[in-house]
Protein backbone atom coordinates (compact mmCIF):
# COMPACT_ATOMS: atom_id res chain seq x y z
CA UNK A 1 0.00 0.00 0.00
CA UNK A 2 1.64 3.71 -0.75
CA UNK A 3 2.08 5.86 1.64
CA UNK A 4 -0.40 8.69 0.90
CA UNK A 5 -3.39 6.08 0.75
CA UNK A 6 -2.24 4.59 4.02
CA UNK A 7 -2.40 8.46 5.64
CA UNK A 8 -5.89 8.97 3.46
CA UNK A 9 -7.20 5.65 5.38
CA UNK A 10 -5.86 7.50 8.34
CA UNK A 11 -7.18 10.32 8.26
CA UNK A 12 -10.49 9.31 7.07
CA UNK A 13 -11.58 7.92 10.43
CA UNK A 14 -14.06 4.78 10.90
CA UNK A 15 -16.20 3.87 8.52
CA UNK A 16 -19.47 5.68 9.57
CA UNK A 17 -22.21 2.86 11.42
CA UNK A 18 -25.65 4.08 9.76
CA UNK A 19 -28.36 5.79 11.88
CA UNK A 20 -30.84 3.55 10.88
CA UNK A 21 -30.99 0.16 9.31
CA UNK A 22 -33.84 -1.73 8.40
CA UNK A 23 -34.46 -5.95 7.31
CA UNK A 24 -37.45 -6.31 4.91
CA UNK A 25 -39.06 -9.64 4.27
CA UNK A 26 -40.31 -10.19 0.90
CA UNK A 27 -42.66 -12.97 1.51
CA UNK A 28 -42.73 -16.06 -0.98
CA UNK A 29 -46.38 -16.17 -2.28
CA UNK A 30 -48.33 -18.78 -4.17
CA UNK A 31 -49.60 -17.00 -6.67
CA UNK A 32 -50.02 -17.11 -10.37
CA UNK A 33 -48.57 -14.88 -12.15
CA UNK A 34 -45.92 -13.59 -9.40
CA UNK A 35 -44.59 -9.66 -10.35
CA UNK A 36 -42.33 -8.66 -8.23
CA UNK A 37 -43.38 -5.92 -5.66
CA UNK A 38 -42.49 -2.14 -5.74
CA UNK A 39 -41.76 -1.07 -2.37
CA UNK A 40 -40.72 2.28 -0.94
CA UNK A 41 -38.79 3.18 2.37
CA UNK A 42 -39.45 6.74 3.68
CA UNK A 43 -39.25 9.00 6.80
CA UNK A 44 -42.28 12.08 7.54
CA UNK A 45 -43.20 14.39 9.89
CA UNK A 46 -45.47 12.79 12.73
CA UNK A 47 -47.96 15.44 10.95
CA UNK A 48 -47.70 13.16 8.27
CA UNK A 49 -45.50 15.17 5.82
CA UNK A 50 -42.87 13.81 3.77
CA UNK A 51 -39.12 14.24 4.80
CA UNK A 52 -36.61 11.63 3.19
CA UNK A 53 -37.23 8.41 0.77
CA UNK A 54 -34.51 6.43 2.22
CA UNK A 55 -35.19 3.52 -0.87
CA UNK A 56 -37.17 2.34 -3.35
CA UNK A 57 -37.29 -0.46 -5.23
CA UNK A 58 -38.82 -0.52 -8.63
CA UNK A 59 -38.81 -1.46 -12.79
CA UNK A 60 -40.79 0.87 -14.22
CA UNK A 61 -41.61 4.64 -14.01
CA UNK A 62 -44.91 3.85 -15.02
CA UNK A 63 -46.10 1.93 -12.05
CA UNK A 64 -44.49 4.16 -9.08
CA UNK A 65 -47.73 5.90 -8.44
CA UNK A 66 -48.70 2.31 -7.35
CA UNK A 67 -46.99 3.22 -3.82
CA UNK A 68 -50.07 5.11 -3.21
CA UNK A 69 -48.81 6.94 -0.26
CA UNK A 70 -45.53 7.02 -1.08
CA UNK A 71 -46.08 8.73 -4.51
CA UNK A 72 -48.78 11.57 -2.50
CA UNK A 73 -45.48 12.34 0.08
CA UNK A 74 -42.19 12.02 -1.99
CA UNK A 75 -42.88 10.06 -5.24
CA UNK A 76 -44.50 12.58 -7.57
CA UNK A 77 -42.78 15.85 -6.27
CA UNK A 78 -39.32 15.49 -7.82
CA UNK A 79 -37.59 12.13 -9.06
CA UNK A 80 -34.54 13.67 -8.27
CA UNK A 81 -34.32 13.11 -5.08
CA UNK A 82 -34.99 10.00 -4.87
CA UNK A 83 -32.48 8.93 -8.09
CA UNK A 84 -29.54 7.89 -5.82
CA UNK A 85 -31.93 5.69 -3.74
CA UNK A 86 -33.60 3.74 -6.18
CA UNK A 87 -32.68 0.11 -6.98
CA UNK A 88 -34.61 -3.13 -8.83
CA UNK A 89 -37.40 -5.23 -7.67
CA UNK A 90 -36.24 -8.07 -5.09
CA UNK A 91 -37.05 -11.57 -5.65
CA UNK A 92 -39.12 -13.40 -2.33
CA UNK A 93 -35.99 -13.05 0.64
CA UNK A 94 -34.69 -11.01 3.28
CA UNK A 95 -32.95 -7.49 2.71
CA UNK A 96 -31.17 -4.95 4.14
CA UNK A 97 -31.39 -1.34 3.87
CA UNK A 98 -29.19 1.61 5.68
CA UNK A 99 -30.00 4.87 5.74
CA UNK A 100 -26.73 7.30 6.97
CA UNK A 101 -29.32 10.08 8.37
CA UNK A 102 -29.15 12.41 5.57
CA UNK A 103 -31.19 13.72 3.43
CA UNK A 104 -31.29 13.92 -0.44
CA UNK A 105 -29.39 17.25 -0.24
CA UNK A 106 -26.64 15.36 2.31
CA UNK A 107 -28.13 17.52 4.79
CA UNK A 108 -28.25 15.58 8.23
CA UNK A 109 -32.07 15.27 9.21
CA UNK A 110 -32.73 16.94 12.49
CA UNK A 111 -32.84 14.77 15.56
CA UNK A 112 -36.97 15.04 16.96
CA UNK A 113 -39.77 12.46 16.43
CA UNK A 114 -41.08 11.22 12.73
CA UNK A 115 -42.77 8.11 11.16
CA UNK A 116 -40.74 5.35 9.62
CA UNK A 117 -42.66 3.61 6.90
CA UNK A 118 -42.50 0.92 3.90
CA UNK A 119 -44.97 0.57 1.28
CA UNK A 120 -45.02 -2.46 -1.19
CA UNK A 121 -47.44 -2.99 -4.06
CA UNK A 122 -47.41 -6.15 -6.62
CA UNK A 123 -48.96 -5.58 -10.05
CA UNK A 124 -51.77 -7.85 -10.07
CA UNK A 125 -51.63 -7.98 -6.25
CA UNK A 126 -52.02 -6.21 -3.00
CA UNK A 127 -50.71 -3.40 -1.29
CA UNK A 128 -49.15 -3.61 2.11
CA UNK A 129 -48.34 -0.55 4.15
CA UNK A 130 -46.44 -0.40 7.96
CA UNK A 131 -45.66 2.44 9.91
CA UNK A 132 -44.17 2.94 13.15
CA UNK A 133 -42.89 5.87 14.92
CA UNK A 134 -39.17 6.87 15.87
CA UNK A 135 -37.31 9.34 17.51
CA UNK A 136 -33.98 10.17 16.27
CA UNK A 137 -30.90 11.23 18.30
CA UNK A 138 -32.91 9.69 21.13
CA UNK A 139 -32.33 6.68 22.74
CA UNK A 140 -31.59 3.45 20.26
CA UNK A 141 -34.63 1.45 19.51
CA UNK A 142 -35.49 -1.88 17.61
CA UNK A 143 -39.10 -2.46 16.27
CA UNK A 144 -40.38 -5.68 14.47
CA UNK A 145 -43.57 -5.15 12.21
CA UNK A 146 -45.52 -7.12 10.53
CA UNK A 147 -46.89 -6.97 6.84
CA UNK A 148 -50.10 -8.27 5.99
CA UNK A 149 -49.03 -10.02 2.50
CA UNK A 150 -47.00 -8.48 0.55
CA UNK A 151 -44.06 -7.61 2.97
CA UNK A 152 -43.27 -9.79 5.89
CA UNK A 153 -41.48 -8.92 8.97
CA UNK A 154 -39.91 -5.61 8.78
CA UNK A 155 -37.16 -5.14 11.72
CA UNK A 156 -36.25 -1.79 12.48
CA UNK A 157 -32.94 -0.61 14.67
CA UNK A 158 -32.20 3.21 15.06
CA UNK A 159 -29.12 3.92 16.83
CA UNK A 160 -28.90 6.03 19.59
CA UNK A 161 -27.62 9.90 19.41
CA UNK A 162 -24.68 8.39 22.06
CA UNK A 163 -23.74 5.19 20.36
Amino acid sequence: MSLSLFWLLCLSGPAAVPLCTLEIEVPRLAVSPYHRPYVAVWLETPDRQGVHTLEIWYEQDTWLKDLRQWWRKLGRADSARYDGVTGATRKPGRYRVTWDGRDAEGRAVPAGEYVLLVEAAREEGGRDLVRHPVTLGGETQHFQLKGQGELGTVDIHIRGGGS
